[in-house]
């Protein structure tokens, strides 16, 4: 029985088909759940926060709203979302003089690309974009980004999806449309200008790859390093060839658990000879392609920082004592091993009474006292 087809598309779709066409079968025609994927949650989090925060702005028609914004922080927050919320509405301003702005804007566009309903059964490609407006002919599409590497920006397919889709349904006689990636991890932006000519081939290109994945028979998996995001690996033909059963990778009874268990331990202990003999084959025979990564050599840089001289120069620098200490990084392993070659180990429980205590669950192998 051949696989089923999917009706509906919209970018991340392909694109998921592009990372790896297992996954996307399991994902959107097997009806699998993805299990959670903590960059995944954390875009969620921060494009709900923001799409709150700017709807209020457009409804007050006002550039900030600190105060609010800061009654609106979680108080339970992860560390990462707390910093990029705060970095955010202490140095976004809402434009002056926006027409039309939306906030989490849904469309879709049927089979023959004319604008539908979002939840219409005719909807067969669906986008939607985070912030928009219009200043003058010029159509304007923020894009928030909370990735961890901020490259160039490109005329990518994403990019001239969201274009295309802003001028199509809502800015027709727009001349040219700005879109303005805002990196939230950094505070920084990225802006690409998108003309008529950009956005006339866009159905086209996105026909052709429906097309590839309407033709798809096998929706072979493609490791590579999208695996530890997909969000599936536990199903994962791949993974259950070179490890173990299904039942192994999701365990769902103590006894699979149990079996989990045994084969990590397993694994952590052949992972140093592994790794020693595949070095060694590397050395000889050159670089090892597996899927878009390169197992081979790289080199890195380190610095043995003398903690003395640093001190020295950095305060004859200008830098006040306060400023100075807070770069020098100490560990209580390293401070445990100078003191004990001191021979004056007594010392470390009077440093560490004195130091803020913090503690983080682990979760490994332990011997069992």
């Amino acid at each position: 029985m051949p696989p089923k087809k999917l009706k509906q598309y919209s970018f991340s779709r392909l694109d998921l088909y592009e990372r790896c066409p297992w996954a996307y079968k399991t994902v959107y025609l097997d009806k699998l759940p993805r299990a959670g994927n903590e960059a995944r949650t954390t875009g969620q989090i921060m494009h709900a926060m923001i799409a709150g925060y700017l709807e209020r702005l457009v409804k007050l028609s006002q550039p900030t709203d600190w105060a609010w914004a800061r009654l609106a922080t979680p108080a339970d927050g992860h560390p990462e979302v707390l910093e990029m919320w705060e970095r955010f509405y202490n140095t976004f301003t809402l434009p002056a003089g926006l027409v039309a702005p939306g906030v989490e804007r849904q469309l879709a566009f049927d089979r023959k690309w004319r604008l539908v309903k979002f939840a219409s059964k005719r909807a067969r490609f669906r986008m939607v974009l985070d912030f928009h407006f219009r200043q003058e002919t010029l159509a304007v599409i923020i894009d928030w980004k909370t990735n961890r590497t901020m490259n160039g920006v490109e005329k990518n397919l994403q990019l001239l999806t969201y274009g295309w889709g802003l001028k199509q349904a809502l800015y027709p006689d727009a001349e040219e449309v700005l879109l303005r990636l805002h990196f939230l991890r950094y505070g920084k932006e990225r802006e690409v200008m998108l003309g008529s000519n950009d956005l006339e081939s866009v159905p086209e290109m996105l026909e052709e790859k429906i097309k590839v994945i309407e033709q798809d028979k096998h929706f072979d998996p493609s490791p590579g390093s999208f695996c530890g995001m997909c969000g599936v690996t536990a199903h994962c033909p791949v993974m259950s060839q070179a490890l173990a059963p299904v039942e192994i990778l999701a365990p769902s009874s103590w006894e699979q658990a149990e079996k989990a268990a045994s084969l990590l331990l397993s694994l952590q202990k052949m992972e140093k000879e592994l790794s020693a003999r595949l070095k060694e084959w590397v050395r000889e025979h050159g670089p090892l392609q597996v899927g878009d990564l390169v197992y081979g050599r790289s080199e890195a840089v380190s610095f043995d920082l003398d903690p003395k001289m640093v001190v020295e120069f950095l305060l004859n620098e200008g830098l006040e004592r306060e400023a100075v200490w807070p770069l020098l990084s100490i560990t209580k392993t390293g401070l445990e091993r100078g003191l004990k070659k001191l021979r004056r180990l007594e010392l470390l429980e009077h440093v560490l009474s004195r130091s803020h205590r913090k503690t983080t669950e682990r979760i490994d192998f332990r011997q069992n006292l």
